[in-house]
């Protein structure tokens, strides 16, 4: 295909990356307004978050292993045909267990969409183009995090929790659409083998890696998923100052990638991660020392910002430099293990709030970070024990 139509079939799977990352998120800026319109405790509405988290976590490999054989543009706008039909039925559900039953059903689409759009980019460009293309497709999770849940957040408060899924929908719509049209068909992509997935199991540096990924990601979502009630509570802060603090958070994040990212051949990939877990670790005691504070919080969650795109996508690169040939394996079971620990730190921040929002919670998270950054040491020295790690590889980022 010619250079035009792969640049318009990788910005429609760009948008699409967008919906599917506003969807995945939006439940954590509009917890305030769910719990009031559902009638159930802030902790309760968290689940939906917990269950958005396991569907990923078992669905992404399951459902890589089930439909290599399925045209690319069929099934990546079937994803966003499901989205958007389950947001629509979302914005009318009648109460909580409606709500989750709809949430598990409709994330089945971002479960699918996010690693097979990688697949699908990879497919439409040349191999020199290859990384690139991805990368590029991965900014629609960027954009959602600056964009899409400030926007989301701020819809919620004053058009209500309903007519955010509404919105939703219909732009899943009009990315479907898009997607139909710029994706040509007969793109297929090959099965991982059973070989791959066993050697990527077995070996020691990838599964210290993964649970690297699952303790900072775990730590990260047991504030994340409660931010607009615990900003609320501490800070009596209004919908437009809650979608701020969305924004700036997402802001940094792309900072921080940006910068990882031009660094990561000069300092190395395990130098990195430590940095950018750091980060993490200064920002949540920063936010926990002055919780109450506007000023040291909203500094404290801008440090946090830094590190949390930037330590996803250097994990990724971590894994491919560990062994290239595994690297579909492992990149597919760190995108598992990162939306389990979604749903571990949204069950575990659910417990914490349950009686009140205390700094608890940001100390409960820089305390799993710290144990994050451990095992980070750990992973580096078990992965120099079999071959280098190629320091300069460059895998983006995000949850793919």
């Amino acid at each position: 295909m010619s250079a035009a139509e792969s640049s318009g079939a990788l910005r429609a799977l760009l948008i699409g990356n967008f919906v599917i990352g506003t969807g995945v998120l939006l439940p954590a800026g509009m917890l305030n307004e769910l719990s009031v319109g559902l009638d159930v405790s802030v902790a309760t509405a968290g689940w939906l978050t917990v269950i958005g988290g396991l569907v990923v976590c078992f669905g992404a490999p399951l459902g890589a292993a089930i439909t290599s054989r399925v045209d690319r543009r069929l099934l990546l706008s079937g994803c966003l045909a499901l989205y958007a039909v389950g947001h629509a039925l979302s914005a009318l559900a009648p109460n909580f267990a409606a709500l989750s039953v709809l949430r598990g059903l409709t994330i089945v689409g971002a479960a699918l969409f996010t690693p097979q759009a990688a697949a699908t980019a990879g497919l439409l460009v040349s191999a020199e183009r290859r990384a690139a293309a991805i990368s590029y497709i991965f900014l629609g999770w960027s954009a959602a995090s600056v964009l899409g849940i400030p926007l989301g957040t701020l819809i919620g408060a004053s058009l209500g929790w309903r007519t955010a899924y509404a919105v939703v929908a219909v732009v899943a719509g009009v990315a479907l659409a898009l997607l139909w049209v710029a994706v040509p068909t007969g793109l297929r992509v090959q099965p991982l083998s059973l070989a791959a997935w066993r050697s990527a199991l077995s070996s020691p540096a990838i599964l210290f890696v993964l649970a690297v990924s699952l303790v900072a990601m775990s730590a990260q979502f047991t504030f994340f998923s409660y931010t607009a009630p615990v900003l609320k509570s501490a800070l009596d802060a209004s919908p437009g100052m809650i979608a701020v603090f969305f924004a700036l958070f997402g802001v940094t994040g792309v900072v921080g990638n940006i910068l990882a990212t031009r660094l990561v051949s000069r300092w190395g990939v395990d130098k990195l991660v430590l940095m950018s877990i750091g980060a993490l670790v200064v920002g949540a005691v920063v936010v926990s020392l002055s919780f109450g504070a506007f000023l040291g919080m909203l500094v404290g969650l801008v440090v946090w910002g830094l590190g949390t795109f930037s330590t996803n996508s250097l994990q990724q690169s971590r894994l491919a430099g560990i062994d290239l040939s595994l690297a579909s394996a492992s990149i597919a079971l760190n995108t598992s293990v990162l939306y389990l620990g979604q749903a571990v730190g949204a069950g575990l921040g659910g417990r914490l709030i349950a009686d009140g929002v205390t700094a608890s919670l940001t100390w409960a998270t820089a305390g799993l970070l710290i144990a994050s950054a451990v095992l980070s040491v750990v992973a580096t020295r078990m992965s120099h024990r079999g071959q280098p790690i190629d320091e300069g590889t460059e895998v983006d980022p995000l949850r793919g």
